[in-house]
C-alpha cells in the first residue's frame, strides 16, 4: 500500500507540474489576446476619428469655397453698383451685398469655430495615436517573448504527458480513474496528508478517530469522508 500511495504522490506531483505550466501557458496567451484586442479596439476608434476629421475637413473646404465665391459676387455686386446711376437700381444691388455681408459673416464665424474645433479634436487623436503606437511596441515585445516561454511550455507539457504515462502504469486502472475524478474535481490536489491532529489536508476538517487509526496502520487505501480526497499520514507521524 505505500508503494500505492507513493505511485499516487509521484503522479500527482507529475500533474501539478503540468497544470502550473498549462496555466501560465493560458496566463501568457490571454494577457497577449487582450492587449491585442485593446490594440485593435483602439485602432478602431482611431480610424473612426480620422473618418469624422477628414468629414470635418471636407465641410471646412467647402464652406471656405462658398466664402470666397460670396466675396466674389461682394466684388462683382461692388463694381455693378459704381456704375448704377438709378436710385432703384441702386438699392437693390446695395441690398443684394448687405445680404451677402451678413451670409459671409455667419459662415465666417461657423467656420472659425469648426476650425478651433478641428484643432482640439486633431490634437487629441495625434495624442491617442502616440498612445496606440506605445501599445503597438508594447504588444509587438510580448508576443515576441511569449513565443518562445510557450514554446518551452509546450516542451514541458509534452514532457510531463510522456512522465505522466509512465507513472500510470503503477496504478491499477479502478484507483487511477478514481484519481482522475478527484483530481478533476479539486484542480490537482486529489491525494493529501492528514496532520498530527487528525485533519485532512485537502478540506482540513478532523476524520474519524477510528479512520485516522486505520491510516496510521499504512495497510489499505482510503479516501476523506467529507472531500473525498485520498488521505495518507507520513511514515514518520505513524512511527511517532
Amino acid at each position: 500500500m505505500k508503494a500505492l500511495i507513493s505511485a499516487l504522490r509521484a503522479l500527482q506531483d507529475v500533474d501539478q507540474h503540468r497544470i502550473d505550466a498549462e496555466k501560465e501557458r493560458q496566463s501568457i496567451a490571454s494577457r497577449v489576446g487582450s492587449l491585442a484586442e485593446m490594440v485593435s479596439e483602439l485602432e478602431r476608434e482611431q480610424a473612426d476619428k480620422r473618418d469624422k476629421l477628414r468629414e470635418a475637413e471636407r465641410w471646412y473646404r467647402e464652406r471656405d469655397r462658398e466664402l470666397k465665391e460670396d466675396n466674389d459676387k461682394i466684388k462683382r455686386a461692388q463694381t455693378r453698383l459704381n456704375a448704377l446711376s438709378k436710385q432703384k437700381e441702386h438699392a437693390a444691388v446695395q441690398r443684394e451685398i448687405e445680404t451677402l455681408r451678413r451670409s459671409n459673416q455667419q459662415k465666417e464665424e461657423e467656420i472659425l469655430k469648426l476650425v478651433n474645433v478641428m484643432e482640439e479634436f486633431k490634437a487629441a487623436v495625434d495624442e491617442e495615436e502616440k498612445k496606440l503606437e506605445s501599445m503597438r511596441q508594447d504588444l509587438a515585445r510580448e508576443e515576441a517573448s511569449s513565443v518562445e516561454r510557450i514554446s518551452e511550455l509546450d516542451g514541458r507539457i509534452a514532457e510531463l504527458g510522456n512522465s505522466y504515462k509512465d507513472f500510470e502504469a503503477n496504478i491499477p486502472g479502478d484507483i487511477l480513474r478514481q484519481y482522475k475524478r478527484i483530481q478533476k474535481a479539486w484542480l490537482g490536489m486529489a491525494v493529501v496528508p492528514v496532520d498530527a491532529k487528525g485533519s485532512c489536508g485537502g478540506c482540513h476538517r478532523r476524520l474519524p478517530p477510528q479512520l485516522y487509526n486505520t491510516l496510521l496502520r499504512n495497510d489499505a487505501l482510503h479516501t476523506c469522508p467529507y472531500c473525498n480526497r485520498f488521505v495518507f499520514v507520513e511514515p514518520q507521524e505513524a512511527a511517532e
